[in-house]
């Protein structure tokens, strides 16, 4: 009986490593060093109103931070940029497995929705920037994203990152609509009903 309870704790302790290693396949956690800023949560969080395949929409939409990225000419460039339309800002980094999972399917869901309304940026937290960034999308046939870097991953944690991938669904007066933590797959039918409909729904805001 001794040998069978022996067993059995094994067993319930090999089980308990298996699943915590899933997790950990699913969201690489990034170091909360150095702390977010002050003030870069400028509204409590909303609660949650919906969700789509793991992409969580909030009711309302939240204030997010200001952030800065560096672009592929070496320019400082912030979210205002893409002001007037919706962008799925996708934090990652080459060293991420579960980020280079799920980047074919970003850029899948850029062919579909992409345009002068909507677009996927991948934020790169490579610590070499474009010089990690440039060969990989080369190689791995995803030239068809547009790429923003954050090497120190300072722009992520002052969004509230605290692992990767992580991505945010911006709506064209730059306010945050929803979050996914984790990688997904971006082409199932509730992430890209989700997102067409906030198209939609901004859209119809937006005109005069």
């Amino acid at each position: 009986m001794r040998k069978l309870t022996t067993l059995n704790t094994k067993l319930l302790l090999a089980a308990i490593a298996a699943v915590a290693a899933l997790a950990a396949v699913a969201l690489v956690e990034i170091s909360p060093w150095p702390p977010i800023e002050p003030g870069a949560r400028t509204t409590p969080a909303p609660r949650e109103a919906e969700s789509g395949a793991g992409l969580r929409i909030w009711d309302p939409p939240r204030v997010l931070a200001e952030a800065r990225f560096t672009d592929a000419t070496g320019q400082q460039v912030g979210l205002s940029v893409y002001r007037g339309k919706v962008i799925l800002l996708n934090f990652w980094a080459t060293w991420c497995e579960p980020c280079k999972q799920e980047m074919p399917s970003l850029l899948r869901l850029e062919q579909r929705l992409g345009g002068p309304d909507f677009a996927v940026v991948a934020v790169s937290g490579d610590r070499n920037g474009k010089a990690a960034v440039e060969p990989y999308a080369a190689e791995h046939g995803l030239s068809g994203l547009t790429f923003l870097y954050d090497p120190a991953l300072a722009a992520a944690r002052r969004l509230g990152v605290t692992g990767l991938p992580t991505t945010l669904l911006i709506g064209r007066d730059g306010r945050e609509l929803g979050r996914a933590e984790g990688a997904l797959d971006w082409e199932s039918s509730a992430i890209a009903e989700a997102i067409a409909a906030k198209l939609r729904t901004t859209a119809e805001s937006a005109a005069p």
